[in-house]
């Protein structure tokens, strides 16, 4: 008998304490959500200022080729602006390539996609491209510090 009212007692006190934490973190929960939406968090940008947005690359598909000047129209693939991207000798040029598979059966190990390297010639207008940037390219329409560009599979 003794040993069922202590059991009792163990089973009062740890739903006592599992209700004191569900409530603890309500709490929590409630007052981290309050601290995030204020104006003065430091993840918002002080009012009367808009937000800095920093983009390092671009992907979407070729519109136009100019070899001579080493350049590419690029229409992004969220319907922004077309994008002039020209290239420099050191920039990389590759095609990734996917190895052909069933569909039906996919491999069960993970396909990674092999580079190969490309010159400006086998570029062809409609291409799916990624492009990398070495700095800021946010709101531009042309620029020129690109680190590669991959033709997509």
């Amino acid at each position: 008998m003794e040993n069922q009212i202590i059991t009792k007692k163990n089973q009062i006190i740890i739903l006592v304490i599992i209700a004191i934490l569900i409530l603890g973190g309500i709490i929590v929960w409630a007052l981290l959500r309050e601290k995030g939406i204020e104006p003065s968090s430091p993840s918002q940008p002080p009012s009367g200022e808009e937000p800095t947005q920093q983009v390092f690359s671009l992907s979407g598909a070729i519109l136009s080729i100019n070899q001579e000047e080493k350049s590419l129209v690029v229409k992004p693939n969220d319907g922004g602006k077309e994008v002039k991207v020209i290239l420099s000798d050191e920039t990389r040029l590759e095609k990734l390539e996917v190895p052909p598979f069933d569909p039906k059966n996919p491999p069960k190990e993970t396909i990674t996609p092999k580079r190969v390297e490309i010159k400006i010639t086998d570029f062809k207008t409609g291409n799916y491209v990624f492009v990398k940037a070495k700095g800021d390219i946010f709101g531009k329409t042309e620029f020129n510090d690109v680190e590669f560009v991959y033709i997509l599979p």
